[in-house]
């Protein structure tokens, strides 16, 4: 009996691991995320910036010079902001090692709206597919990270990913916007934008 309990504990375990294997792909891409965010320092300037600098120029002519943050590692952040439009703005990420893979886009989280454009209050989660953007020559899968309500616009990251500058360094990146206006078109033009 003891020896039947065991193997069916054991069977049980394997199940779980595989069925939780996604998941578990989530929950580091969130870690390694959530952990890069506490690194991050405001800067006057890119100085100790190893890592290749990935700009969108076009919206920097734009929208003015973004804000800058260093992580202490190499890495970097710049944050365009549209000055005129709130929630609106494009999050460029350098970093010195690669994020971990996702080996699907995490389930879209948000609430409802009603038709009077206010929040319904109820929490609704849904799976969502890769889309995909070229930056640079490379073809890199973004998702919708959130709906937008609230104090917030829609959020969009794309997944790690690493490019080759034209001096031949590498960095790893991730790329995050903001739109109020829930405008995925809009969000693949930023992505796409981007150059060294």
């Amino acid at each position: 009996m003891g020896k039947t309990m065991l193997k069916l504990a054991g069977a049980v375990s394997c199940v779980l691991a595989m069925a939780g294997c996604g998941g578990g792909r989530i929950e580091k891409w969130e870690n390694a995320n959530s952990a890069r965010h506490g690194m991050l320092k405001p800067g006057a300037d890119l100085l100790g910036v190893t890592v290749p600098v990935l700009r969108a120029r076009g919206l920097e002519q734009v929208w003015g010079a973004p804000k800058i943050q260093r992580d202490g590692e190499g890495g970097y952040c710049l944050t365009y902001s549209d000055p005129r439009t709130p929630f609106t703005r494009l999050i460029i990420h350098g970093m010195a090692e690669p994020l971990p893979k996702l080996s699907s886009p995490p389930k879209l989280g948000g609430e409802d709206m009603r038709n009077n454009n206010t929040l319904a209050g109820d929490q609704r989660e849904r799976e969502q597919e890769w889309r995909t953007v070229t930056v640079l020559e490379e073809k890199v899968r973004w998702y919708q990270e959130s709906a937008g309500g609230g104090a917030d616009g829609a959020y969009f990251s794309t997944e790690g990913f690493t490019l080759k500058a034209p001096d031949g360094r590498k960095g790893h990146y991730r790329l995050v916007a903001e739109n109020g206006g829930n405008a995925a078109e809009a969000v693949a033009r930023w992505f796409s934008s981007v150059s060294f």
